[in-house]
């Protein structure tokens, strides 16, 4: 149960941020695409356009697109299952991921477990707004705080 929450934490952390952060991008001077809102961008493979990475097209569909996923993270995702890196605690390895020694002293340690739990809760329950969010307003977050400011 706790590594499940964990690693959806993780992932909703790092989707929060995808979210906002192309958005916000594009609403202030870079060039994602013509929509960097995070429920319109899988439209432009489906569309049979190319992917469009930071205004330079890349000549991508989505089968290759969907299989390099898989592999990519299929394989990481199976390293990690079978403790590849051969470390003692699976969900909170530190060594080569923890690069600033942030974790070292097991006080330290467990007080960042807790604040990474914390803010992995956070960002599902964000997440969740942001999908409500989008159905009913269609409009991404970032937009959608521009109109309420």
């Amino acid at each position: 149960y706790q590594a499940f929450e964990l690693i959806h934490a993780r992932w909703a952390m790092l989707g929060a941020a995808g979210f906002i952060i192309p958005e916000a991008l594009n609403k202030y001077g870079a060039n994602c695409g013509p929509e960097a809102v995070w429920f319109k961008t899988g439209a432009l493979l489906l569309d049979g356009n190319t992917l469009n990475y930071f205004g330079k097209n890349i000549p991508i569909n989505l089968v290759l697109a969907v299989v390099a996923e898989v592999v990519l993270l299929g394989g990481a995702e199976y390293y990690r299952i079978t403790n590849g890196l051969d470390f003692e605690d699976k969900l909170h390895p530190g060594g080569p991921f923890d690069p600033l020694g942030l974790a070292k002293d097991p006080e330290q340690g467990a007080l960042l477990k807790v604040k990474e739990i914390k803010n992995g809760r956070l960002a599902m329950f964000g997440m969740l707004g942001f999908f409500i969010q989008a159905y009913v307003t269609g409009e991404g977050p970032v937009e959608n705080l521009a109109k309420h400011l």
